[in-house]
Parts: C-alpha cells; structure tokens; sequence
C-alpha cells in the first residue's frame, strides 16, 4: 500500500500518463477533491504536464511513447500528468520496484 493518498496519485500516474479525470476514475474520488493533490505534486516538482515541448517529454527515445496520446499529434494535447525523475524517485523509496 502506499504511504500517503500523494504516493497513491504517484502510483497510479507511473508507467502510463493519465488526465485528471481518468485519475480520480480510477482512485474513486472526484475531479475537485484530486485537483488539489495534483496542484502540491505539481508545486513539488513530483509531476508535469506531459507534452511536445515539456522537457523529458519530447516524444523522443521515451520509453511511454507508444502508449502517449500525445505523440505525433496536430490536435491539442490532452491535459495529461507525468511523473517527474524526482516524482519517479521518490515512489521508488516508497515502492520499490521488482527486478
């Protein structure tokens, strides 16, 4: 289990970019109640807006581009959430990740 309902929002976003809706979808809280958490992550430097231009996300050797909604697309992004390296780092001392 993870050590606090910030660390669950972390958990949830690892591996795969998510929006907020489909964050709170998926946690069983609403939009409003998530939007918060995700303000203190973002301020914290743990997630970011994954796009084009965001640095790190620039669908180049990225390991999630595959599963990006946002690669190689003319339309907006969707208002996806990443997980920074400090993001990344910090569940992987809560949540060790098998080898």
């Amino acid at each position: 289990m993870s050590a606090s309902p910030l660390a669950g929002i972390l958990n949830a976003i690892a591996g795969q970019p998510r929006t907020p809706a489909e964050l709170a979808r998926d946690l069983g809280s609403s939009e409003t109640a998530l939007s918060g958490m995700l303000r203190t992550l973002q301020s914290g430097g743990y997630v970011q807006e994954a796009t084009q231009t965001t640095d790190g996300c620039e669908c180049g050797p990225c390991a999630l581009k595959s599963m990006c909604r946002n690669a190689d697309q003319d339309a907006p992004p969707l208002h996806l959430l990443r997980l920074t390296p400090r993001g990344e780092a910090y569940l992987r001392r809560l949540i060790p990740l098998p080898n």
